[in-house]
């Protein structure tokens, strides 16, 4: 589902603080790409820290793993429906404690999937569940009512 920056920024600016610093983590190659958004923000990518974290000589096929991890520990998370990474970010942070509530997707449309509780029924990948989080350590049975 690619919007563009355009959009991006129209459906999500109501959630960042003014001037607040964005991490991208993206498959998107051309950083001009995100202009609207670097009008706004501070961009981040994790090819600005390639060479603070040693990264150049890291095989290529991790960055997407340091990628969830540093976007699931972000004050907030935005990401794009129907993608399973997205939705691995957002279990991450499901993981560690994070309200599903400080979660949403760019598309207007699906801006605000994770703002209720569905359970799952089909299409697994195209959203996260908070079912697959809550009460993981057994405090609580999954429900809408500890969402």
């Amino acid at each position: 589902m690619r919007i563009s920056a355009e959009e991006w920024y129209e459906n999500t600016k109501d959630y960042w603080r003014k001037n607040e610093i964005l991490y991208i983590t993206t498959d998107e190659k051309n950083k001009t790409f995100f202009e609207p958004l670097a009008r706004h923000h501070e961009l981040r990518f994790l090819d600005n820290y390639e060479e603070l974290a040693g990264l150049s000589d890291l095989d290529p096929n991790y960055k997407g793993m340091i990628e969830s991890v540093v976007a699931s520990r972000g004050r907030i998370f935005v990401g794009t429906y129907f993608s399973s990474f997205s939705a691995y970010i957002g279990r991450l942070r499901g993981y560690y404690g994070m309200s599903g509530n400080l979660m949403w997707y760019g598309q207007k449309d699906r801006r605000d999937e994770m703002q209720k509780w569905v359970d799952p029924k089909t299409s697994y990948s195209a959203r996260e569940f908070p079912i697959g989080w809550s009460g993981i350590d057994g405090e609580t049975v999954p429900s809408e009512d500890s969402f």
